[in-house]
């Protein structure tokens, strides 16, 4: 190859690298890391395949009883007969058809939990990728803070040696460099949990150090009424909606068993061809069989799905109960976080920054000391942290308010 060549080659191999380097390096929106997520989570699909599996266990319950062909030969005083019979069992009850119903409702419910459980999946999803949103943002407001105290530090130095400042103010704000450096570390550490954390749900051998997301903790649309969510969680709920689909298995399932009083008889039809020395004749056999309900009258199985029953109207009631505390409180939470954390962001505005300008400006006049100084800019920072933590909880009590009423309400 050619020097030309092989410099082409290079420049080509340099270009892709750094194309990759990008791409694995792209930020992602809470949409763009949804469908990933929705793509890759194993968890997610094998939920999915689950309901699949319930709906070929219980279309086997509905199934009428497979024929059955029997031959049968008789050798006696020089006659012989052979039959060729087919038997089939008629069901005349009903109760292939209740089972047919039963199973349906045994799917509905798998579906419904199934549905919920993807949505508890998703609301940790959003708690993850929130999460690492706000490590984010937490390592951008510690990194912003260590230059502006190595500038302070710098002012120090020239001031301790041209004899205008004190050693004190220097080692003391070395002091607080210190502190902010290690805040600053502590916040990465937090900024790679996170990562991991959210790389979990994705496809195995993601590379954690890669991700990195964008976007805000602006509120969501306007909270609807809370007698509309209780209503709307009713119908949404999946574990609440899966009881009410068992009950109705269950019910099913009863009528199926005291079907078994009525006897389903068995027909046999074929043909017989019967021999004797120097004679033979074909002929048909015909036979019905009629089943005597004496002992299994299916009083078991029906004990057993009342009781089922029983236990499932107890469930549905608690459960219901449970579904409107949860709401309630889910809803509160989000009312007042939100309130908070909008009234801390009004009142805080750009305090934090005129702080630090007025600190500084009073530092260089020599009307504060340096404790004072640090202190502005120390409350300008925690005070920015405050405010993000406090959009971040909000935004949290959001998604368990989707939790609670089992669809989200508030995307």
């Amino acid at each position: 190859m050619s020097f030309c060549g092989r410099q082409c080659l290079a420049r080509f191999a340099f270009l892709f690298l750094l194309s990759v380097s990008s791409a694995a390096a792209q930020e992602m929106t809470e949409a763009d890391a949804l469908r990933r997520f929705e793509r890759e989570n194993a968890q997610a699909r094998a939920l999915s395949a689950r309901v699949r599996v319930v709906r070929a266990e219980t279309r086997a319950w509905s199934l009428p009883p497979n024929p059955a062909v029997t031959y049968t030969r008789e050798d006696a005083a020089g006659a012989q007969d052979n039959f060729l019979l087919v038997q089939q069992s008629v069901p005349l009850s009903g109760r292939l058809g209740l089972l047919r119903r039963a199973g349906s409702s045994t799917v509905a419910a798998a579906e419904a939990e199934t549905g919920y459980e993807l949505l508890q999946l998703r609301s940790d999803f959003r708690v993850a990728f929130y999460g690492l949103l706000l490590a984010q943002d937490r390592v951008a407001l510690f990194e912003a803070w260590v230059p502006q105290l190595k500038e302070v530090m710098r002012i120090l130095r020239v001031r301790e040696r041209e004899g205008e400042g004190s050693a004190y103010d220097r080692l003391r704000a070395e002091r607080e460099l210190a502190d902010a450096e290690a805040n600053l570390v502590s916040a990465q550490v937090i900024l790679g949990q996170a990562r991991a954390r959210l790389a979990s749900f994705f496809a195995p051998g993601t590379d954690a150090a890669s991700l990195v997301v964008k976007g805000d903790f602006v509120a969501g649309r306007a909270l609807p009424v809370l007698e509309e969510l209780l209503t709307r969680s009713l119908t949404a709920r999946g574990d609440y909606v899966a009881s009410q689909r068992q009950l109705e298995r269950f019910g099913y399932e009863q009528r199926a068993a005291e079907r078994l009083r009525v006897p389903e008889p068995i027909l046999s039809a074929g043909l017989k061809r019967t021999s004797i020395p120097g004679r033979a004749d074909n002929g048909s056999a015909l036979s019905v069989t009629v089943p005597i309900p004496l002992f299994n009258r299916g009083q078991a199985d029906a004990e057993r799905a009342r009781a089922a029953a029983e236990q499932t109207e107890f469930v549905v009631a608690a459960r219901r109960q449970q579904i409107e505390t949860e709401v309630k409180a889910a809803y509160e939470t989000v009312r007042l976080r939100r309130r908070i954390a909008q009234e801390y962001a009004r009142e805080l505005g750009d305090k934090g920054a005129e702080l630090s300008r007025i600190g500084r400006l009073a530092y260089e006049e020599g009307e504060q000391g340096i404790l004072e100084l640090l202190d502005a800019y120390r409350v300008a920072l925690f005070s920015r942290v405050q405010a993000l933590e406090l959009a971040w909880s909000s935004k949290q009590a959001e998604v368990e308010l989707n939790r609670a009423v089992g669809e989200e309400v508030l995307p």
